[in-house]
């Protein structure tokens, strides 16, 4: 199939503005090239597959959103970590937790095409979490590291460490500022999400997902069966083995 320049052109000039802003709001010449068949087919069919992106819209708006593997316009752990004020890989692991818990509190239906609800107290979050940790720490260690494999989520650690936090510090007057509780650990990562225009927190007490972030998880979700596996697995009690049932289970054997 051929092209005409300006077609290329129009493109490219989505897919570098798109670069160097993140996403193109509200305007119209962009938005009507955009819709142009010969401009989606250049994006779709050479621009995204070559610099592994995806180009999409939601709403009025333009986004950008990088692979999987795309070490070029996504972030690498380290990247992470600084946006995030985590000390190290194992608190971004449990960052990456707390996300996959925060969408399955609005995709916990068989048809994860839709949310389920409009906002999310900060508060149910924490205690979603800390009820899945409890059945992480109650459940053998044989069940946990299988449940990992399956899932590739390092939940040992992930419990480890949210059970060394306490839930909130009463000595706070803002919870953004401070470190060491599990309030202001999801509010930093909260932040890092509401950057990216991702969620809204209101009044660092309520989240609200917005357009881009429904958006990726429904259409352009990498990996989506994955994403469907998890999000079910977390939006229930985590089927593990208690400790006493797999000793009693041993014993038998």
């Amino acid at each position: 199939m051929e092209w005409n320049q300006d077609d290329v052109r129009w493109a490219f000039r989505i897919f570098m503005r798109l670069v160097r802003d993140g996403q193109i709001e509200h305007d119209p010449e962009y938005s009507y090239h955009y819709q142009d068949p010969n401009v989606r087919l250049i994006i779709e069919d050479i621009i995204e597959k070559e610099a592994d992106i995806k180009v999409f819209e939601a709403g009025e708006c333009l986004y950008l959103s990088a692979g999987v593997d795309n070490r070029y316009f996504g972030y690498t752990n380290e990247e992470l970590r600084t946006k995030m004020k985590l000390d190290n890989n194992q608190e971004l692991y449990l960052a990456y937790f707390a996300m996959l818990c925060l969408l399955a509190k609005f995709y916990n239906s068989d048809d994860q095409a839709f949310t389920s609800r409009q906002f999310l107290p900060l508060e149910e979050l924490e205690e979603t979490i800390t009820t899945h940790v409890e059945e992480i720490s109650e459940a053998s260690s044989e069940e946990v590291e299988a449940v990992e494999v399956e899932t590739k989520l390092s939940l040992s650690v992930v419990a480890s460490l949210w059970k060394e936090m306490p839930a909130f510090d009463d000595t706070l007057k803002y919870q953004r500022r401070g470190k060491n509780n599990r309030i202001s650990f999801l509010l930093r990562v909260l932040a890092f999400l509401e950057a990216e225009g991702l969620v809204q927190v209101l009044e660092d007490r309520e989240i609200r997902l917005l357009p881009k972030l429904e958006h990726l998880v429904v259409k352009y979700y990498f990996h989506s069966q994955r994403k469907d596996f998890l999000l079910q697995l977390l939006s229930e009690p985590l089927i593990l083995v208690p400790k006493e049932t797999a000793t009693v289970r041993k014993e038998e054997a």
